[in-house]
This record gives C-alpha cells, structure tokens and sequence, in this order.
C-alpha cells in the first residue's frame, strides 16, 4: 500500500479511537472534535487513493451538505436534533437497502457472478443479505425513534433476541436460495430486529438508542462497500459501526448502572 495511504488511515484509526475513548461529560466534545477530524481524515483519504474523475463535483457536493447541516445544527432546537440525526442515519440504511436490491437485481454490473455456473455467487449473497438487514434495522430503529411512542423495556430485549435471531437466520438461507422472496423477508424481519433493539435501548435514553441505530448503519455501509468493491468505504463502515455499536453499549451499560448524568465519572 502506498504508505501516504498508509500513513491517513493509520491517522483515522487513532482519531477513532481517541473518539471512542473520550469519558462522558465534559470529554463528549473532545471525542465529537475527534470524530469529525477522523471523518475528514477517512474522507481525504479516499478520494487520495481512488482515480476520481469528477473530484470538482464531489468537493462542491461535500461542501454543500457541510453548509446545510451546519445550518440545520444551529438553527433547529437542540431538543430536535436527534430526530434529525435519526432521520440521517435512517437514510443512509434506506441507501444499503436500495443497493443490496440492485446488486441482486443485476449482480453481472457488480461482478457477483461465477463464471463457471453463471449463478450468483455465495459471498455475494453473503454481501447483499448483510447489507440489506442491516440496512432495514437501521431504517427500523430510525422509524422507532422519530416516532417516540411510549417506552416500556420490559420484554423488549427477550423480543429483539429473537428477532435478530431470525434475522440471521433469514440471510443464511437466502445465501442458499437467493430468491426473492427470502431477501423481503430479510427486510421485514430486520426492521422488526430493529424497532425491538432500538425500543430496548430507549429504556435508557434517546443518545444510546441513537448510537445503535448509528451503528446498524455502519455496518450496513461496509457491507454495501463490498458490493462496491470500496475497501476504503469498508474501513469507513466498520469504524462506524464499530463505533455506534461500542457507544451504545457504553451508553445502555452506564445508564442502567447509575444513571446518564453521572456517566462522566466512571463510563
């Protein structure tokens, strides 16, 4: 690898990571200043080690949503931003959701094709049906926490166990008949592992619940990068996902110990 390639993804890791590690409390804006640095690190990055043709475009493109969600960050209430958040994350979920669709649709224009059976080949499957669910439990959890209905923790953990479960269960054997039938089935199941995981964490708050759903879309983005061919988007995506799904768990853990508002002393 080139080793200026080498050298920024090696600078984004540690960015991660000093994110992850950042206490609650007064260290939340450190780790955001260290997320918001590894992004644009990742970012940078990619667009070094890739012949992009239409740089001038994806630049104005970048910089035009950091305007808008900039002015969206100041100007709405801070009681609506995780409404917006979630509708972010959701968004990008509904994104994996549509190219899973796509590669299965015309895996030949994604390269999933054996050459010798011209059938669809298994890591391929593996790839969509793993983008798809995570993607659908993202677009659940999103719906879940927009919506806000009433919270009740009870039973939801046994519920979305089993759901997620099924989820799994869904992927494997549309890995072994990808048809159509068992990737809407894995959509259906996936929301629904969602919705349950994302009511299990708003037992805690709405900042874990986020995290989760942040995380299934992570994971969702390095799963569709497969698909892609984008190892860098993979790296990305599981950073992500990494991420929302440790925080999460930081989150649900710290709440359920003592409460979010002392998180900072002892996380």
């Amino acid at each position: 690898m080139n080793p200026t390639i080498l050298t920024g993804w090696s600078i984004a890791a540690l960015l991660f990571a000093a994110a992850l590690l950042a206490p609650f409390g007064t260290g939340l804006r450190r780790g955001a200043s260290s997320l918001v640095a590894a992004m644009t690190v990742a970012g940078a990055v990619t667009l070094y080690s890739h012949d992009v043709m239409a740089l001038p475009q994806i630049c104005a493109a970048l910089i035009t949503g950091g305007a808008v969600g900039l002015a969206l960050g100041r100007g709405l209430p801070r009681s609506a931003l995780p409404a917006l958040l979630s509708g972010l994350v959701g968004q990008a979920g509904l994104a994996a959701v549509f190219i899973g669709a796509a590669a299965w649709r015309n895996p030949h224009a994604f390269g999933l094709l054996d050459d010798v059976t011209d059938r669809l080949r298994i890591d391929g499957a593996v790839a969509i049906g793993t983008a798809v669910a995570w993607g659908a439990m993202a677009c659940g959890g999103a719906v879940t926490i927009l919506w806000r209905g009433s919270v009740h923790q009870a039973g939801y953990p046994l519920v979305a166990s089993v759901m997620l479960l099924a989820t799994g269960g869904c992927v494997a054997v549309f890995v072994a008949n990808p048809q159509i039938g068992w990737l809407l089935a894995c959509v259906g199941v996936a929301l629904l592992a969602g919705r349950g995981l994302t009511k299990w964490g708003m037992g805690a708050g709405t900042e874990p619940a986020l995290a989760l759903v942040g995380g299934f879309a992570g994971w969702a983005v390095a799963a569709s990068a497969f698909l892609m061919e984008n190892m860098a988007m993979a790296v990305a995506g599981g950073l992500a996902g990494a991420a929302g799904s440790l925080f999460g768990a930081r989150l649900c853990g710290g709440a359920g110990r003592k409460g979010l508002a002392d998180g900072g002393r002892r996380p």
